[in-house]
């Protein structure tokens, strides 16, 4: 169906390449092997809800099975967060400790500890790009809005969401989060394809290839 999360994975991949793996488990995040440009590539793409434990064990399994055999990880970012810290750090850790090649997409929401976890350019992505649409924030909008925006915070309680929303709408956009150093670049939709195969390409030279298999994929 045209709202299935697959859809922006089919418009990048080359034709009739995408797999699905554990279509029916962790079902907020999709994962799957795919080629773009003949390069296989594996994808994560996250639903915009929040990210459970069954999901998020979906997602962490999968980056290493990747990192294990030096396949590099897309990642379409759109998340409310996750389910808990446990959760949080289960897909953190697994980013971070992966060597592969990881370049992710913000399509729609990255905020606080989802951000870090796929996106974060410490150690988690070695390229970030966001939709123009995107919203991205290193904190939770509430959370900045009460330490950025602490006088117009103060307003009686019943009018703090808009204050939180309106701080999103003003302090969360793609193009600020690229100006502080966020994000690498702000795309159109259009060029995902074409910027992700470009950063597969410039980023090769990370992928290891002495080895067929890096380490074990149990969890």
């Amino acid at each position: 169906p045209a709202t299935d999360v697959k859809c922006p994975i089919l418009k990048i991949v080359d034709a009739d390449t995408f797999v699905e793996l554990k279509k029916e488990y962790g079902t907020e995040a999709v994962t799957g092997l795919g080629r773009i440009a003949g390069v296989v590539t594996g994808f994560v793409a996250t639903k915009g809800g929040i990210l459970d434990s069954n999901a998020c064990n979906k997602m962490a399994s999968f980056v290493r099975f990747c990192d294990a055999f030096a396949i590099p990880v897309v990642t379409l970012a759109n998340s409310e967060g996750f389910a808990s810290v446990i959760e949080a750090t289960k897909v953190t850790s697994a980013y971070a400790e992966a060597t592969t090649v990881k370049a992710t997409v913000v399509t729609g929401k990255a905020y606080g500890a989802f951000y870090v976890a796929v996106a974060g350019s410490a150690a988690n992505a070695d390229i970030t790009f966001a939709l123009e649409s995107a919203t991205i924030s290193q904190l939770p909008p509430v959370t900045a809005a009460a330490i950025m925006w602490a006088d117009k915070m103060a307003a009686p309680k019943d009018e703090r969401a808009k204050v939180v929303a309106q701080y999103e709408k003003e302090e969360c956009t793609a193009l600020k989060a690229a100006a502080y150093g966020y994000v690498n670049d702000v795309i159109a939709e259009a060029d995902i394809r074409f910027k992700l195969y470009s950063a597969l390409e410039m980023l090769a030279g990370k992928r290891v290839t002495t080895m067929p298999k890096k380490h074990s994929t149990i969890n």
